[in-house]
């Protein structure tokens, strides 16, 4: 049985692919959310002027992050692979999820047009070149680059259209890493061992202006 009302369920009421979407001309900045104390961390990250919040997956800890900002979007990291799955992440606040790229054509049409029914923002989620093809080929409007390094991440965006926006997800990037992505993507995550340092202010106020 799922783990949510279905019958509370309401649309998004906040544009995550607006906030997200630069052009290239900067870097938008999502903040990774832990469990440890998300409702303050939000806020914080809400004081700071941050893009967005990202969490690892749908439950309590986004629902309690989403109520305390009201008007911050929040994206949903792990994969989307059927209706609950949507469902929940918006249930507990989600304003975009992440659907595999390399899924057959009509099952990941039927999950972005889920998605996009309660108002989310469907990103197609690539880990490698291939995933980035299949993302231009399911007609995403956006795509989240998931890799080991900056390196690999630019690698893979500069594969893609620059209509498209891209979200990337470089693991345990610090901001040196972040740096190097600038231009390269739209948005970045960014992890709380950066996003709680003294010395994060200034990288928000050099990256995202």
């Amino acid at each position: 049985m799922p783990d949510f009302d279905a019958g509370s369920i309401v649309p998004s009421t906040r544009d995550l692919l607006q906030v997200i979407s630069t052009r290239r001309k900067n870097m938008a900045l999502v903040g990774l959310i832990d469990a440890e104390t998300p409702a303050e961390d939000a806020a914080r990250l809400q004081e700071l002027n941050i893009s967005a919040l990202a969490f690892a997956g749908a439950g309590p800890i986004m629902q309690r992050a989403a109520r305390a900002t009201k008007t911050v979007p929040s994206l949903c990291l792990s994969r989307v692979g059927d209706r609950d799955g949507a469902l929940s992440a918006r249930y507990h606040g989600a304003d975009g999820v992440c659907i595999d790229a390399l899924l057959p054509l009509d099952d990941w049409d039927r999950l972005a047009k889920g998605a996009r029914t309660m108002r989310m923002l469907p990103l197609a989620l690539a880990e490698s070149p291939e995933g980035a093809a299949a993302a231009v080929k399911v007609g995403a409007r956006a795509v989240l680059v998931r890799g080991d390094s900056a390196e690999a991440v630019i690698a893979t965006a500069g594969a893609l259209p620059r209509a498209l926006t891209v979200v990337a997800e470089v693991v345990s990037a610090d901001a040196d890493a972040l740096r190097r992505l600038v231009g390269h993507v739209d948005a970045a995550i960014v992890a709380p061992a950066v996003h709680t340092s003294a010395d994060f202010p200034a990288l928000v106020a050099e990256v995202d202006p």
